[in-house]
C-alpha cells in the first residue's frame, strides 16, 4: 500500500494525460471564440500546481520530465513540447512558490502566466517546424482564449492537485515521518 501512496501523484497525472486528451478530442467545439482555438492546458496546469504546492521534492521535476515524454508520444508523436515545458515550468513553479504566498489569487496568477508561456512556446516550436503557420494575431486571440479556459480547469483542478501533492508527494514516504 506504500508503494501505491508514492506514485499516486504519477498515477494522478496519467489520469490528467488522458482527461486532457479526450478533452481536445471532444470538447474543441466549445473551445472556440469565433475561429480563435483554445489549448486544452489540463496536464500543464496539473504540473505547475504540483510545482507549487509541493517545492521541496526534486523527484517531481523527474516526474514532469517522465509525464513529458509520454505526453508527446500521446500527443504529438514527436518528442520536444511536453518534455521540455513540463520540468522546467515545474522548477519554475517549485522556486516561485518559495516566494510567493501560499493564496489561491496568487497561484492563479503563476497558472496564467504559465499557460500564456505554455501556448506561446508550442506555437513557437510548431511554426519553426512549419507545422503550422498562425499568424500573432491567431497566436494572442488563442491566448486569450486558453486563458479563460486556465481559470475554469484552475478552479476545478487545485484542490485535487493540492491534496495529492501535499497528502501524496512522489515517491517520499510519509510513514517514515509519523509517530
Amino acid at each position: 500500500m506504500t508503494t501505491l501512496r508514492k506514485w499516486a501523484l504519477a498515477i494522478g497525472l496519467f489520469i490528467a494525460l488522458v482527461v486532457d486528451g479526450v478533452c481536445a478530442l471532444y470538447l474543441h467545439q466549445f473551445m472556440t471564440y469565433g475561429s480563435f482555438a483554445a489549448s486544452s492546458v489540463i496536464l500543464p496546469i496539473s504540473v505547475m500546481l504540483i510545482g507549487l504546492f509541493d517545492d521541496t521534492n526534486d523527484n517531481e521535476i523527474w516526474l514532469a520530465l517522465g509525464t513529458g515524454i509520454v505526453a508527446d508520444i500521446y500527443f504529438y508523436g514527436i518528442i520536444g513540447v511536453y518534455t521540455v515545458f513540463l520540468p522546467v515550468s515545474c522548477w519554475v513553479c517549485q522556486k516561485i512558490a518559495r516566494f510567493l504566498p501560499e493564496v489561491f489569487c496568487a497561484r492563479l496568477i503563476i497558472i496564467l502566466l504559465g499557460t500564456a508561456v505554455f501556448v506561446a512556446y508550442s506555437w513557437l516550436i510548431f511554426n519553426m517546424l512549419g507545422i503550422t503557420t498562425a499568424s500573432v494575431h491567431v497566436l494572442l486571440m488563442s491566448i486569450l482564449v486558453s486563458l479563460g479556459w486556465s481559470i475554469v480547469f484552475f478552479i476545478l483542478l487545485y484542490w485535487i492537485w493540492g491534496n495529492l501533492a501535499q497528502d501524496y508527494p512522489f515517491l517520499v514516504d510519509l510513514n517514515a515521518y509519523r509517530v
